[in-house]
């Protein structure tokens, strides 16, 4: 099982370096989109159809898409009044109970998500802006929130290991400030 947990991790750094390459790409676009709207509005007197709808949806992607990285290694603010007075291992068995909470409710709202993106899609609702289906943008909150549950219940199985004395949390948590 210690080999399982090593190869999480060595996959999850290679993962990450392409998710943060993706992010900086999406940020690009949302720059690139709003700067082409405002060209074509205020130089070419001619408004592109569609432009600010376009950076909305691309920010809203990049929005939940930055939320599902964050659960990659676990950089999320934490309120540690209970683990501040809980100390030594108990405070791993602390934090597996946490992350096992936070995997439900993220999975619920995948699930929840799950559904009203197909009722979406049998309804065919449209964008009437740019003419695309909304459950495409409903995606990717579900994609994001079911990506991040399975990351908070293995990040259950890492506590457990910190609890158990095989593994140390600075092995897969990142603590950055920036």
């Amino acid at each position: 099982m210690k080999h399982f947990w090593r190869t999480y991790l060595s996959i999850q750094a290679a993962l990450y370096t392409l998710e943060k390459t993706l992010s900086a790409l999406l940020l690009l676009s949302i720059a690139g989109v709003v700067l082409a709207g405002t060209i074509s509005r205020y130089i070419l007197a001619e408004p592109w159809f569609g432009t600010d709808r376009l950076a909305t949806y691309l920010f809203m992607i990049l929005c939940f898409w930055g939320i599902q990285m964050a659960s990659s290694y676990y950089e999320h603010i934490q309120i540690e009044v209970l683990s501040t007075w809980i100390k030594g291992r108990w405070r791993a068995l602390l934090s597996a109970g946490a992350y096992g909470v936070s995997a439900v409710f993220l999975a619920l709202l995948a699930v929840w998500g799950y559904r009203y993106l197909r009722l979406s899609a049998q309804q065919e609702e449209m964008d009437l802006v740019l003419g695309i289906p909304l459950w495409w943008a409903y995606a990717f909150f579900v994609l994001a929130m079911a990506l991040s549950a399975l990351r908070y219940l293995l990040g259950v199985g890492l506590w457990l290991k910190v609890w158990q004395g095989t593994l140390s949390p600075q092995a897969f948590q990142r603590k950055i400030l920036l």
